[in-house]
């Protein structure tokens, strides 16, 4: 089918000073409108595979018009008014939904309460209604309704009687004025209580402003699937908005290099469900250029830096739908250090490149309550970006391009490892770094069961502990406690905001355990600096639960100031070993007496030596 929208075929183009600053982490709004151009293209491409593909599964439509007749009114509309079908269907959440009927059409996308086919294509229809208002046609177009709710994307939403989970409205418009007429006959349109435009936040600093949508009904704005609307409040609205102003003024004023890309790339923001401080949950996706899904945050900081950490990954998902710039293995998985899972190389790709941004922000981040802080954050991510930076330049799995692209990313990684940071919050970030490398070798490696038993062998006849190279295999399974890799460091930031707050934790457990997800008294304990009560409260996690990498690699952080302590090297450098050893042996032995002989054999570096680059999964 052809697509039939005023045609381009561009042949798309990045200057050259546009690509030298996207190298770097940066881009101005002429390097973004050229990759939004892009993003157009890619867009297009796929709706013309998704017209293809409804035309070929027989385009069911139900009680709606066909896919192909509704996309004419797309058209229809384009060349009433050029630019306003391109603004509708450049929409974040058109993206979305088209790779998820894309995926659904093809088979590779079954929900366990996937809706008719026509309810999915009949977004279409929405677009097309948007589109042909804001045109000022004249028209009549049937379009589903979705858990009591018509939403035309960019004009707003109907709330309309939800007695079927997808049912359909009526849209009637003549010269751009329009009404819904829902299943009970009621009309429903601008000025009516059931009808609600769209949420816009506005912030403004200096002569730079940020605008965003807070999308909350549409079915398609969370990246990991359709979504049942849920209704912001104006509580929460007001809450969006003060921080969004806090938050861009700190961006305008710290940033002035990033804040022109991140007001030129942003259009959506997608609220969900708040989280505990420090654990917030971002995401972006390729398919959704300007999209960024948040759930909800406690300071202005937080937003500020969020948006840095979100516009860095919509700029790199863009520029490679331009530039392909590595090979991509799928049997092997590398350490990235701010995930918890075995990621591919196009996954530390994209982490590196949003936390070189992160660590950018924190070295320039100033303000009194926040010092302590900025320095452990600056100090952790500047360290685990350029060791992550370095394994990708080691792959062998980037193209030429892609080395040349990531080069120039040195220069700002190694500006901020020159920056001073206090000894005491360095130490910090250090045990953050060895506590979450050691918690995900725990999780996901396996121990060979040969050398394990060798091991155990050598313990039982009180010979030397001999450990052999090649002794562990990474899996991408995962335990319960995944996503948990964090918690220490999560403690550590409370401890630096709010050590009164930390205390009443370290105290009272139930609400240790309320505010931190996975945290034990035991971590409380070495968070507030009382590490001989808390290796003996970590000895007697191991004692009631041998299996807890938490408590074995907690016993090794509590001893890890102790100056070549060999019990210390092995839990934090090997937990998986001692742990594949210690479930061998009966009776129980001493966890310090077996770590101790473990990392007697371990060379004295370890704890600084990175985990191996690549691993080949099982």
């Amino acid at each position: 089918m052809t697509i039939g929208l005023a045609a381009t075929r561009p042949r798309h183009r990045l200057s050259v000073d546009g690509y030298r600053a996207l190298s770097v982490g940066l881009g101005d709004e002429k390097a973004i409108q050229q990759l939004r151009s892009t993003e157009r293209s890619w867009r297009m491409v796929v709706l013309s595979l998704l017209l293809n593909g409804l035309a070929s599964a027989g385009d069911k439509s139900g009680n709606l018009v066909p896919a192909s007749e509704a996309w004419q009114l797309v058209v229809a509309a384009d060349r009433a008014d050029p630019g306003v079908a391109e603004d509708v269907l450049a929409q974040p959440q058109v993206g979305i939904w088209a790779a998820h009927l894309l995926r659904r059409l093809n088979g590779w996308d079954q929900g366990s309460r996937t809706p008719p086919l026509w309810a999915e294509a009949g977004y279409l229809h929405t677009l097309a209604a948007a589109a042909a208002i804001r045109a000022g046609l004249t028209f009549e177009l049937t379009v589903p309704a979705r858990d009591g709710m018509v939403v035309l994307p960019t004009i707003g939403s109907a709330a309309v009687p939800d007695a079927e989970p997808w049912s359909t409205a009526h849209v009637s418009c003549v010269n751009g004025v329009f009404e819904v007429l829902t299943a009970d006959e009621t009309a429903v349109g601008p000025g009516a209580g059931a009808w609600r435009p769209p949420i816009v936040v506005t912030a403004t600093a200096g002569r730079l402003s940020l605008s965003v949508e807070l999308m909350d009904r549409d079915h398609y704005r969370d990246l990991r699937g359709p979504t049942a609307p849920r209704s912001l409040s104006p509580t929460e609205v007001s809450q969006w908005q003060r921080l969004l102003t806090e938050a861009w003024s700190i961006l305008v004023r710290e940033q002035p290099e990033r804040a022109p890309a991140i007001a030129a790339t942003l259009r959506v923001l997608t609220p969900v469900q708040s989280r505990e401080r420090f654990r917030y949950l971002s995401a972006s996706g390729g398919e959704a250029f300007g999209n960024v899904l948040l759930s909800g945050l406690d300071d202005a900081v937080d937003l500020a830096v969020t948006l840095v950490h979100e516009t860095q990954h919509q700029k790199l998902g863009a520029l490679l739908h331009l530039l392909t710039f590595h090979d991509e293995d799928a049997d092997r998985r590398y350490y990235a250090p701010w995930r918890d899972d075995p990621r591919p190389l196009s996954g530390l790709l994209q982490g590196v490149y949003a936390f070189a941004g992160i660590t950018e922000f924190w070295s320039r981040h100033q303000s009194p309550e926040h010092a302590d802080l900025a320095g452990f954050e600056l100090s952790l991510w500047r360290g685990q970006t350029s060791s992550a930076l370095q394994t990708l330049i080691a792959s062998g799995r980037l193209t030429p391009r892609g080395r040349q692209f990531l080069d120039p990313l040195h220069g700002p990684v190694e500006a901020c490892l020159d920056k001073p940071v206090p000894e005491s919050l360095q130490r910090l970030a250090r045990m953050a770094a060895i506590d979450h490398r050691a918690m995900w070798r725990g999780h996901h490696l396996v121990v060979d069961p040969a050398s394990a038993e060798t091991l155990a062998d050598a313990w039982r006849r009180g010979g030397p502990a001999v450990v052999p190279a090649g002794s562990c295999r990474v899996t991408t399974s995962t335990s319960p406690e995944v996503g948990l890799f964090d918690t220490r460091a999560v403690l550590i930031r409370h401890q630096l905001t709010d050590p009164a707050a930390m205390r009443r934790m370290r105290d009272d457990p139930d609400l240790l355990a309320a505010t931190v997800s996975g945290a034990r008294p035991a971590d409380a304990l070495l968070i507030s600096g009382d590490r001989q009560a808390a290796q003996a409260a970590y000895a007697d996690i191991i004692a009631a639960d041998p299996a807890s990498i938490h408590a074995w690699v907690g016993l090794g952080l509590a001893r890890s100031e102790q100056t070549g302590d060999a019990a210390a090297r092995a839990l934090l450098s090997r937990p998986e070993l001692v742990r594949a050893v210690a479930s061998l042996l009966e009776p129980s032995p001493d966890p310090v007496r077996l770590a101790a002989w473990l990392g007697a054999g371990l060379p004295a570096e370890s704890l600084d030596m990175p985990v191996p680059a690549v691993w080949q999964i099982v």
